[in-house]
């Protein structure tokens, strides 16, 4: 797991850390239930992919920064990057339309 959080290296977290941890919170109750198969209620079809898109992308800076590893913060990344480019074009197609 990450360094930063760890008892072993004595560091306690910083305003700053709580501030880039903050936002990242409200994945846990949907990463611990989105493997559960009577828990359907996120509707996964219709969450606005411009803003789960860059969200995604923060949560990647938060495995990053609290040294998760790199591989886990570019396998968060490339879909947060994916989903911002399929959000970005579902904007510019509803402009169109």
């Amino acid at each position: 797991m990450g360094r930063r959080l760890t008892a072993e290296t004595g560091m306690a977290m910083t305003a700053l850390d709580w501030l880039i941890a903050a936002p990242c919170i409200p994945l846990i109750p949907i990463l611990i239930t989105v493997w559960l198969p009577w828990e359907r209620w996120i509707p996964w079809g219709k969450l606005p992919k411009a803003a789960l898109g860059p969200y995604l992308m923060y949560s990647s800076f938060v495995a990053w920064h609290f040294d998760f590893g790199a591989f886990l913060a570019v396998v968060v990344f490339i879909p947060g990057a994916v989903v911002s480019i399929l959000g970005i074009s579902e904007v510019i197609e509803k402009r169109r339309a």
